[in-house]
């Protein structure tokens, strides 16, 4: 059978907590939250709706904050057979935290409230604004449902989580900046020097990179015979909702199909058929 590139489309469904960890005092700007509620309660039924329209699964990272807030959203994702992942409870940055304590019951809390709402506990980890501290491994090792992390943009491959000189039994998910809504659309008076990209820039760069990095797969594969690149998208409801945005990915999500080289899987599926390949090949 024809190998064909993994396309892993994930949503960061931050919610009001994209805003509450920048500044605590936006708890009491209620037009501020606003912009994080809009993800929830518009956004989602929009990307739904395209993830229905193409038969794709996607994977969906969400605070437990979040989680708590609209329970019935994360239910019908799980029901629906998309992925539900950990993103921490109050998308606090793991390097302003008070200390070990503090990150591991903001984890340890998202899977608990994921696990009440859904009945399974998630088996991916993306850290809030994709960071670690020097806890995180430690913690998100000892969380032993937990299969794979999606934060490192250090190689365009599915491999071990690799850190400090130690190789974990993580898989890791890659993902980057370019690849990611918020670098072009995330904007509010309260994040000075940031300007909203036109979206044929976006729709253009998004679409030289999955060109590019198609090419690389199948060259890989046509000279060894498998390939462990992939491309991952990562989005926001609250920024890709937008109608305009929602038409561009879209279009997008189009183009990719229309390739017939790629297959849309979730992040735990990556992560399971990596590790049964390594597992082979011992």
């Amino acid at each position: 059978m024809e190998k064909k590139m993994p396309v892993i489309l994930t949503f960061d469904v931050d919610g009001e907590t994209l805003w509450r960890c920048r500044d605590p005092e936006n708890a009491n700007r209620p037009v501020t939250l606003s912009q994080g509620r809009y993800g929830p309660e518009v956004g989602m039924p929009r990307i739904l709706k395209l993830l229905g329209k193409y038969g794709i699964h996607g994977t969906f990272f969400i605070p437990g904050f979040t989680v708590n807030q609209y329970q019935e959203l994360v239910r019908h994702l799980a029901d629906q057979g998309h992925e539900i992942g950990n993103h921490g409870w109050s998308h606090t940055y793991p390097d302003n935290m008070s200390g070990y304590d503090e990150e591991k019951n903001e984890y340890w809390d998202c899977s608990d409230i994921i696990e009440k709402v859904t009945g399974t506990r998630p088996k991916g980890f993306r850290s809030p604004a994709w960071e670690f501290s020097q806890n995180t491994l430690e913690i998100i090792e000892n969380m032993k449902e937990l299969e794979y992390s999606s934060n490192m943009m250090n190689t365009d491959k599915v491999r071990y989580l690799q850190l400090y000189g130690k190789q974990s039994r993580l898989a890791e998910i890659p993902i980057h900046w370019v690849l990611d809504d918020a670098a072009y659309w995330l904007y509010s008076l309260r994040t000075p020097g940031k300007a909203m990209q036109p979206l044929e820039s976006v729709e253009f760069y998004w679409k030289e990179e999955f060109e590019g990095l198609l090419e690389e797969f199948l060259d890989e594969v046509e000279t060894t015979g498998d390939s462990d690149i992939c491309f991952v998208l990562t989005c926001h409801p609250q920024i890709i909702g937008r109608p305009a945005r929602m038409r561009m990915l879209d279009r997008f999500i189009k183009h990719m199909v229309e390739t017939d080289c790629v297959e849309f899987i979730t992040g735990i599926e990556a992560a399971t058929r990596f590790k049964a390949k390594q597992n082979r090949e011992g």
